[in-house]
């Protein structure tokens, strides 16, 4: 008897890896604020600006830098489409430091780009399933292979974590969410608009 099968549904995940990183690691590194105990997140778990007290804008003052490296990315990704950087931020995680699991709420596209990464001691983002696997009943985990230099793009509804860096060796990453155009407008990239 001949069957048929039909995916409904898929979660897609975009992967680049972003040309000179020796240059563009340097550019992005340069521009950071120096980490201090400021920057430790209330549950003690990981270093980032997100929180910070100094944080008065959605934006931070290396947004500038890092759209300037990612916008050849966002222009291949969108298809030149406007869109809006909702806002962006750093991590590092030292040896013991993780973020749990969870997802960046409806904003549209969430992004990591893999600032300091050694895939020999470190962990990429570990994406888990909206939904369980029909045949088990488990909840299933993707680890994309990644590399220090690349730049992932996902839905902002996909939970997630940042496992516990078991290592001596920082890991840090760059992330930010987007979404296409609405009202409330913080920051647009690409001003021409896309005929279809």
């Amino acid at each position: 008897m001949p069957m048929t099968l039909h995916s409904m549904f898929s979660v897609p995940i975009i992967h680049y890896s972003i040309d000179d990183w020796e240059t563009n690691k340097k550019r992005i590194l340069d521009c950071l604020p120096d980490l201090d105990d400021t920057h430790l997140e209330s549950n003690g778990e990981v270093y980032t600006d997100f929180f910070h007290k100094e944080r008065t804008d959605p934006l931070p003052p290396y947004a500038d830098v890092v759209i300037d490296i990612i916008t050849p990315y966002l222009r291949d990704f969108t298809n030149g489409m406007k869109i809006e950087f909702t806002d962006m931020w750093f991590q590092s995680a030292y040896k013991g430091n993780k973020h749990g699991i969870h997802n960046h709420g409806h904003s549209g596209w969430s992004s990591v780009i893999y600032l300091e990464y050694d895939p020999e001691v470190h962990t990429a983002t570990t994406f888990y399933s909206p939904f369980l696997n029909p045949w088990s009943g488990r909840l299933e985990s993707f680890c994309p292979p990644v590399k220090e230099g690349d730049m992932i793009i996902f839905p902002s509804t996909i939970g997630h974590e940042a496992k516990e860096n078991t290592s001596d060796i920082r890991r840090s990453i760059i992330s930010y969410n987007m979404r296409g155009k609405v009202c409330t407008v913080r920051r647009t990239l690409f001003d021409e608009e896309v005929e279809g």
